[in-house]
């Protein structure tokens, strides 16, 4: 009788940890099938594909030949912009050279994100930077230009799209 408990008992467990092993999760996918198309054409080596949405905008995590890349579409299935975290060492030497010299050289540098775009501006380099508990968001073209300083203390540092509209 009791090794029959203990056999029941086993029997649940095991039945427990093989329900939970299971992946019952259904991926998200985009609701128009030509954001997913337009993706698969753009990175047909694409990995580890993960979709979100963002605002109005469908974004797909991924990994492209090692490199991770957010790479963001709108409802009509047309790519608006694709993000990457660099290294400082990536960095173009124009930039490298303005930031350095700038009024915020002395701000530690927390992240950079290459983010490319279809149209104008086409890349920019994002550089995030705090000094005690500000941060800002300094965005520069590759020939250096510091276009926008962003004051990101406390705010989401999600980089939409629509940030070429302040350019």
């Amino acid at each position: 009788m009791y090794k029959t408990k203990i056999g029941l008992v086993f029997a649940f467990v095991f039945s427990l940890f093989i329900v939970s092993s299971c992946d019952t999760d259904n991926p998200y996918l985009p609701d128009n099938p030509d954001i997913v198309t337009n993706f698969n054409n753009m990175y047909p080596n694409a990995q580890d594909v993960d979709w979100s949405k963002k605002g109005a905008y469908y974004v797909a995590d991924c990994r492209v030949n090692g490199t991770e890349l957010d790479v963001w579409f709108n409802n009509n299935a047309t790519w608006v912009m694709t993000e990457q975290d660099i290294f400082r060492s990536q960095l173009p030497t124009a930039v490298e050279s303005t930031f350095s010299s700038g009024k915020y050289s002395n701000w530690v540098m927390d992240n950079i994100t290459l983010i490319t775009f279809p149209n104008s501006p086409g890349v920019l380099y994002l550089l995030e930077v705090e000094s005690g508990a500000k941060e800002m968001a300094l965005f520069y073209t590759k020939e250096g230009v510091l276009t926008i300083e962003q004051n990101i203390t406390n705010a989401d540092d999600t980089i939409w799209p629509d940030v070429v509209d302040l350019l």
